[in-house]
């Protein structure tokens, strides 16, 4: 049962990986402050210096942009039984940027949340 716990580990570890916008995992907030103008940048800007993201679009015509990255062991594992144990124990470093836009397309509010 050992040896199978520790390949159980082994594997686990090895699974390691990284998800999303790697331009988002260096962004820092006073760089986003230079970089983000609410009531000036346009969603065609901000695609242009941050990449394509996750785009929600409202019936008021409201959208947000939202960009992840995420770094670590994928969360699905720590549902897996015995597996979670272990997984959920690995730390892992999320950045996360969250645009609104008006229906006009121009920035009105941004969100930049680091966890981990």
């Amino acid at each position: 049962m050992t040896h199978l716990m520790t390949l159980l580990l082994c594997a686990v570890l090895a699974a390691c990986s990284t998800v999303g916008n790697g331009r988002v995992q260096t962004l820092q907030a006073a760089e986003a402050r230079e970089l983000l103008h609410p009531g000036q940048t346009t969603r065609a800007e901000a695609e242009r210096l941050l990449g394509t993201g996750s785009l929600l679009r409202f019936d008021s015509g409201w959208s947000t942009t939202h960009y992840l990255y995420r770094n670590g062991l994928p969360r699905a594992l720590d549902f897996v039984p015995l597996v979670g144990l272990v997984t959920s124990a690995v730390p892992a470093t999320e950045t996360e940027l969250v645009l609104l836009f008006d229906p006009d397309g121009v920035l009105r509010k941004y969100k930049l949340r680091r966890a981990g």
